[in-house]
């Protein structure tokens, strides 16, 4: 991997995943570069452990590009850029640790980083993501598209909060993060039993930051639920012009090979152009999804006329209805 040099005009972007994330993160990366091709990036991957086979893959990302792809091993960081992880907060995941963890390791490197969830395809010119004026602000982020019920959820617990956004897109101040001790509260409140955090790091954050971050349009976070549009039979891409990011929250993705989504086009699009462009999709179930996604989808396909395939999902669906008594 390339040495980590500061680079005044690159824009760093920084990526937390475990092994399976990683060929979606690569098809992440693929689409950011095939629409920003006069853009100056500088990428980071922030992994647990990784696989001689994962490795080998994300050092070809650097040779398919021709842009810097810097691999962090949490395990070897853990402990030599310590949050204020104690003894009160080991049972916290690794997974969470690591969106905590970026700003740590890259302040002296970078002064701003975009992290992205692994889940997001890029969808524009991102070019002027380093006009957004943050200089007095943490970060900047895009309001949940359920901020609402967020907000009633945790006022319940005693944390008001002027507005609750999304933590999968965060264009982060890192000397002001720092200043804030960002990382170090977060953990604290992630810790806090009376909390009870439903969505860990992410209500964590919004507790921290309330009133210290810039809300910016949902065009740098386009937040599209794949399950709710095939519930209503809607599988065309139907997303804003302007979209920066498309992110796709909820547990059905678009690498999902069953998938009759048009979401799953465009992700084969951009990983044809990745070093995953040989990587078969994912064809697994939980036994929760055979019961979920097997009932919408006989609907969808008797209403698109696929007679045989909906029968065949029918099928999978009274079985599964049958199992779960």
């Amino acid at each position: 991997m390339t040495t980590s040099i500061k680079r005044a005009d690159a824009l760093h972007i920084a990526f937390g995943v475990d092994e399976k994330y990683l060929h979606p993160m690569g098809v992440t990366i693929a689409s950011i570069v095939k629409n920003n091709p006069r853009l100056d990036l500088v990428f980071h991957v922030f992994i647990s452990k990784i696989s001689s086979a994962g490795r080998a893959r994300v050092e070809q990302l650097e040779k398919c590009f021709g842009w810097p792809v810097h691999l962090h091993l949490v395990d070897e960081l853990v402990g030599v850029k310590d949050p204020g992880v104690n003894k009160s907060q080991a049972y916290i995941s690794k997974a969470t640790y690591i969106r905590l963890l970026i700003p740590e390791v890259l302040q002296g490197t970078a002064d701003r980083v975009l992290y992205l969830d692994a889940d997001i395809l890029c969808a524009g010119d991102i070019a002027n993501i380093v006009d957004l004026d943050i200089e007095d602000k943490i970060a900047a982020v895009v309001r949940d598209s359920a901020s609402e019920s967020m907000r009633e959820e945790l006022g319940r617990k005693g944390q008001a909060l002027g507005d609750y956004f999304n933590a999968g897109v965060l264009y982060i101040n890192i000397p002001l993060w720092m200043a804030g001790r960002v990382s170090g509260r977060a953990l604290e409140k992630l810790a806090d039993p009376s909390l009870n955090l439903r969505y860990s790091d992410q209500d964590a954050l919004n507790i921290v930051l309330d009133g210290g971050v810039r809300f910016v349009d949902e065009t740098w976070n386009h937040q599209y639920g794949l399950t709710g549009k095939l519930k209503k039979g809607r599988v065309g891409m139907d997303v804003p012009p302007d979209t920066k990011f498309i992110h796709f929250i909820g547990p059905m993705k678009p690498w999902r090979n069953w998938n009759p989504h048009h979401s799953k086009q465009l992700f084969l699009t951009y990983q044809a152009l990745s070093p995953w462009a040989d990587e078969p999709l994912d064809d697994s179930f939980t036994p929760r999804e055979i019961y979920v996604y097997s009932r919408f989808m006989y609907r969808l396909m008797f209403q698109q006329g696929h007679w045989l395939r909906g029968l065949l999902w029918y099928g999978r669906f009274l079985q599964k209805k049958y199992l779960m008594g």
